[in-house]
């Protein structure tokens, strides 16, 4: 749901890289069009009510069994990139559940390159006396923190000419290009995204792979539920992220010592997208339970096993009572 909204909010992006969106899901299609219509949304939802198509695809979540119902039948979440003739050009799936891509990155992925705006949260660092600087800019959901949505800090190192920075791997006491997240906690990084690198045959030590001039390193971060934030002045919520770069730069003839910079962004932290900004509140309200409740009843019809459905719904309808009641009392304390 945040996902389709965060899509809604970028679609004058997508049209100025000329790419159109459509969005497919196992719902039928009168929940589809009271969603859109609840939550603003103008691009296509399609219906894939038998998840026929997800089948095709191979991406039907094969952990959740016919039993469970209403949630048999959802697939794996995740993005395909088509090109004009059909042809899938880039996908964008995620190890966890939970992440989706944010609009900017599919956007990236398309057109093959990062394309920073100016407005996205950004810091500048000069990291050494020899002219070598670093930058990371906070990239994708309009520079907005949400749990489980996926980011990118974009790192530039910019290099004078002759000098150089190394890739894995590298003798022993030679220092390779490596990031690490310090903080804050809840936040978790992907493996970093790098630019191809370039042979370097060195004297004594044999050949290495190295960048040269400006380089971008791209690194895919997201925030888990349990994500730290801070409280601003104005009341809003925020996180400051922290990242360390440890590299070694070396000219043709010799190496500097190894060293690491610090670079840190503070960002805007939304817990729950709910719709558009422009989203009118006379809109109808999606109800959501009463959708749910009409995908359970069609499912009980063909579920091969009715009474082990049942079971199921008890006990997630227990499962939902405790949470909801752990959740009253928190609210309770304050």
């Amino acid at each position: 749901m945040t996902q389709l909204v965060e899509l809604q909010n970028a679609l004058p992006l997508f049209a100025d890289a000329g790419i159109k969106l459509y969005a497919i899901s196992y719902d039928d299609v009168a929940a589809l069009e009271a969603f859109a219509e609840a939550r603003g949304i103008t691009f296509d939802l399609l219906s894939d009510e038998g998840s026929a198509t997800i089948r095709e695809f191979g991406i039907l979540n094969h952990h959740i069994p016919e039993t469970e119902v209403p949630f048999h039948g959802i697939p794996f979440p995740g993005t395909y990139l088509v090109d004009e003739d059909g042809v899938i050009t880039a996908k964008a799936f995620h190890r966890h559940l939970a992440q989706r891509e944010s609009p900017e990155g599919l956007i990236d992925a398309a057109l093959g390159e990062v394309l920073l705006r100016g407005s996205e949260p950004s810091t500048a660092n000069e990291a050494d006396g020899s002219g070598i600087s670093f930058s990371m800019a906070y990239r994708g959901g309009g520079g907005v923190s949400r749990v489980g949505q996926i980011r990118h800090l974009v790192v530039r190192a910019d290099l004078p000419d002759g000098l150089h920075i190394y890739d894995e791997p590298v003798p022993t006491g030679m220092q390779a290009t490596t990031f690490t997240l310090v903080g804050p906690d809840g936040f978790q990084i992907e493996p970093v995204e790098a630019p191809p690198t370039e042979p370097l045959d060195l004297p004594g030590v044999g050949e290495l792979q190295v960048w040269s001039g400006t380089v971008d390193f791209v690194i895919p971060i997201w925030a888990s539920s349990d994500a730290v934030s801070e409280t601003a002045d104005d009341g809003t919520k925020t996180a400051t992220i922290e990242l360390d770069v440890a590299y070694q730069a070396c000219d043709d003839e010799a190496c500097r010592l190894p060293t690491s910079t610090r670079l840190s962004v503070t960002v805007p932290v939304d817990p729950v997208l709910t719709s558009t900004p422009d989203v009118d509140a006379e809109r109808p309200r999606f109800d959501q339970r009463k959708w749910m409740t009409e995908k359970v009843v069609k499912a009980l019809e063909t579920v091969p096993d009715p009474d082990a459905a049942m079971a199921f719904l008890a006990t997630t309808n227990e499962h939902l009572q405790a949470n909801r009641e752990m959740f009253k009392q928190r609210t309770e304390r304050g």
